[in-house]
């Protein structure tokens, strides 16, 4: 039932944060059933696919809850109350409540003898109902489902004229009909394939249910997983303990989100460099498994990072500990099988050094991963274009990128441009970009002469996008371990701004990661070199307002 008061999500950084640690180690299932269907989120939909996809939560007995969420058959993430199973049905891309169903233009009202398969009887301030079918030519009697209660509930027979229909007057109620909604004869053009940047090149990504996870590597080398739960309040687990994650050691954990709603993160196990992936499948249990043992993968020092590719890959890149600094790629592919490959052997990628590699997808299908060369710092991508052939250019013989000490991050800006941000090793540690753009030419800038970013130190940059379409990258201060951030909006002005001085972030050792949230929060997580390692959280919500919170202080997760 829905309350009379919208179900807004509001985030306070600073206000008191509940902790759950419950996590349970079990064998996860790495393909997911999927509910054939023909439209796109928001988009045009049959009637009956309404009802196909009503039927899929009415099958999986779920718990009625207005704070709960659940998956749809694509893994997109709907909020498990009356409203919300409506939205689920209708492929909507939100979960509003009954008055939004009216008041957020997604209906218009119809008269009671019109109502068709996947209409919906509403009553603004308490419930709604799908309709399925009139179960009689005279449309006196008719079908519904309904998420009111535990679980979904498919009713027969029941009389327009009741006096009261699942519980609320028959009065209340009024017909509505989705805008979007067309007859089933209609054909609805296959959707597009949806381009988004490579998730995973980082510590920090969010899952299909809104979830936002950061994985971090505790003093004791355990694998930590921290996230803000879709519906609010936070959680944190110890991943060696609970699912028998091995400790890690070397490069940052690397965290990623497939196709199908899993979850997950790539480390290097610290007793014998074998690479180790740890992952939450879309039903949330969690498993590890050792891919150097099951793959084949070479041994890593921890220079590792994971993204997923268009075609629903999960390619994992990794530098070879006891082969020369090779670049590896260990991929899951589609159709279930995993493989490996030496691409400094098959491509002809230089051996690497420094940070670890960075991946990027861009927008015309290329995917790829940008690395340094060991021999002479030269910024190397190497990559695969989208008919599968694979390649490597060396970018600062090929577009002047200064040589760098390995910390390297990419990203895809919204307009199409490639970004690639390095870290200068014999120009005071400068920051650098290299950019493909959308005209196929490449440039390079200097951002610390042009727009004053500081020089760095640490890690590797952190790329982000906003949704405002701002891009930029997350650095530390050499000088003082200030977290900075350097950004262009979406009009193409740069700045920079140091958020020590704005927000009170604490000095950093340059272990940084970012990403922004499904609600439009930037959420930028640090580790403190001045308060013992703790993992702080630096946020600029949607209403514009920047906030710092130690998650070591209030949700327990350990210092690294």
């Amino acid at each position: 039932m829905s309350s009379k008061t919208s179900k807004l999500l509001r985030v306070t950084l600073a206000a008191a944060i509940a902790v759950s640690g419950a996590v349970v180690a079990t064998t996860v299932t790495t393909t997911t059933a999927t509910a054939a269907q023909a439209s796109s989120v928001g988009g045009q939909i049959t009637r009956a696919e309404i009802i196909e996809r009503a039927q899929f939560w009415y099958n999986k007995s779920l718990v009625y809850s207005q704070g709960g969420s659940a998956l749809d058959s694509s893994g997109r993430s709907y909020r498990t109350d009356c409203s919300g199973y409506v939205s689920m049905a209708w492929h909507l891309g939100s979960s509003p409540n009954t008055q939004g169903l009216v008041d957020g233009g997604f209906t218009r009202e119809i008269s009671r003898s019109d109502l068709k398969a996947g209409d919906v009887l509403n009553s603004y301030y308490n419930h709604v109902l799908l309709f399925e079918k009139w179960d009689d030519a005279a449309h006196t009697k008719f079908s519904y489902y309904s998420f009111g209660s535990t679980p979904v509930k498919h009713i027969t027979g029941v009389s327009i004229d009741a006096a009261r229909i699942d519980g609320h007057p028959n009065g209340e109620y009024k017909a509505l009909r989705y805008k979007n909604v067309v007859e089933d004869s209609t054909p609805i053009p296959a959707p597009a394939p949806a381009w988004k940047p490579a998730v995973g090149d980082g510590g920090s990504v969010t899952g299909a249910d809104g979830t936002a996870y950061t994985f971090s590597r505790s003093a004791n080398g355990h694998v930590q997983m921290t996230a803000r739960l879709a519906g609010g309040g936070w959680t944190t687990a110890d991943l060696t303990n609970v699912v028998g994650t091995p400790a890690a050691a070397g490069g940052s954990p690397a965290a990623f989100v497939q196709t199908n709603g899993t979850v997950g993160v790539v480390t290097a196990n610290a007793d014998n460099g074998h690479l180790q992936i740890t992952y939450r499948s879309a039903a949330g249990t969690w498993a590890t498994s050792d891919l150097t043992n099951t793959v084949g993968t070479p041994t890593t020092g921890g220079a590792v990072s994971a993204s997923t590719d268009p075609d629903g890959t999960l390619a994992i890149y990794s530098r070879g500990s006891v082969n020369g600094n090779h670049l590896s790629l260990t991929a899951l592919q589609p159709n279930g099988a995993w493989a490996t490959v030496d691409l400094t052997n098959t491509v002809g990628t230089p051996a690497s050094a420094g940070g670890a590699p960075s991946t990027f997808t861009q927008t015309n299908g290329t995917v790829g991963v940008a690395t340094a060369n060991a021999d002479n710092g030269h910024l190397q991508i190497t990559y695969k274009s989208a008919a599968g052939t694979w390649a490597t250019s060396d970018l600062t013989g090929t577009a002047g990128t200064p040589v760098t000490d390995g910390a390297v991050s990419a990203s895809t800006d919204p307009d199409g441009t490639l970004a690639i941000y390095s870290r200068g090793s014999v120009n005071g540690n400068h920051l650098s970009l290299t950019a493909l753009q959308p005209s196929g030419a490449w440039a390079t800038v200097d951002l610390t002469n042009t727009v004053g970013t500081p020089a760095s130190a640490g890690g590797a940059p952190s790329t982000f996008t906003q949704t405002n379409g701002t891009v930029g990258v997350a650095t530390a201060n050499a000088d003082n371990g200030h977290l900075q951030i350097t950004y262009k909006s979406a009009a193409g002005t740069w700045a920079t701004t140091d958020l020590n001085t704005l927000v009170g972030t604490p000095a950093t050792d340059g272990a940084v990661s970012a990403s922004t949230d499904p609600d439009g929060t930037l959420a930028i997580y640090s580790r403190g070199s001045l308060n013992g390692g703790h993992l702080n959280l630096t946020a600029l919500q949607p209403n514009g307002a920047w906030a710092t919170v130690d998650l070591t202080n209030t949700v327990g997760t350990p210092a690294s």
